[in-house]
């Protein structure tokens, strides 16, 4: 239970918190927009059981909840915006999107905004920076190395299968298989090579939701040579000059699942898999 408030009036709307519950009441009725639209005069909502976090600014206030990789977030907005709120829904959304970034892709998310009935023009600086200020108040923890990416398709399985596509004048045997396997999971050992893996993807997801402004990278442009950069810097973390060389292979002919990863990410884990094949056959 958050100490700092148990309850709020938001502009005629009242919202009391018990415990997990959060009570939500309204005189003139309340529209709620999460998986469906409800009209109701209130609302009972169960709040994922853990600390219960909650910001105000204005006419909106917001409670966030986190526990055992489940996001709780309630947005109450004191305008009448009934017949606009599936476009303050949306808002709620990506800005939780935007503060939350790739962990929104592996949180089990429930958002679920309540408004007054009926339509007024409003600014949705303070819906968004209420989302953004309750959701900077929760620790969320953030996922490894290799689970973002599982996530981009970049398994141990799939980067073993290509490797094992550029291996010239050698049988591709299952031990051949299993030694790559070891030497990549040594490398993600390696304190910098998860720096540098992690940078690359932390990119990606930049770029794919365009928060880099006024830099959309993802067809790849031929000047963008920083991904080749964090690529080579990986192969040569891993094994060193010779490495860079082979990284060249894995980057132009992006076997396996390296062609089909984004931008940035395909030439890091290009620089993972030469940096590993390098070692096995120094």
């Amino acid at each position: 239970m958050n100490p700092l408030k148990e309850e709020v009036n938001v502009n005629g709307i009242g919202v009391s918190f018990e415990g997990d519950k959060v009570v939500v009441s309204g005189d003139s009725g309340l529209v709620v927009a999460g998986d469906s639209i409800l009209f109701t005069g209130e609302l009972e909502y169960e709040m994922v059981s853990g600390d219960i976090e909650v910001s105000s600014l204005e006419n909106v206030t917001c409670a966030s909840s986190y526990h055992d990789g489940a996001l709780d977030l309630l947005v109450v907005l004191g305008e009448p915006c009934g017949d606009r709120v599936l476009e303050c829904f949306r808002a709620a959304v990506e800005e939780a999107s935007l503060r939350a970034g790739i962990l929104m892709k592996l949180l089990r998310s429930r958002i679920t905004l309540v408004s007054l009935p009926g339509s007024s023009e409003y600014d949705d600086s303070c819906l968004r920076g209420a989302v953004g200020d309750v959701l900077g108040k929760i620790l969320l923890p953030g996922p490894g190395v290799e689970e973002c990416l599982r996530m981009h398709g970049a398994g141990m399985e799939e980067m073993v299968d290509a490797g094992m596509e550029l291996c010239v004048g050698v049988e591709v045997t299952a031990e051949l298989r299993e030694r790559l396997e070891a030497e990549i999971t040594r490398a993600l050992g390696d304190l910098n090579v998860r720096a540098l893996l992690a940078a690359a993807l932390h990119l990606e997801d930049d770029i794919e939701n365009r928060r880099l402004l006024g830099l959309d990278l993802r067809d790849d442009p031929a000047f963008l040579y920083s991904d080749e950069v964090i690529g080579m810097a990986i192969a040569n973390q891993i094994a060193g000059t010779k490495a860079i060389f082979n990284f060249k292979r894995y980057d132009e002919e992006k076997p396996g699942v390296i062609g089909g990863l984004g931008p940035m990410v395909d030439d890091a884990v290009a620089g993972l898999i030469a940096g590993c094949m390098s070692r096995i056959f120094e």
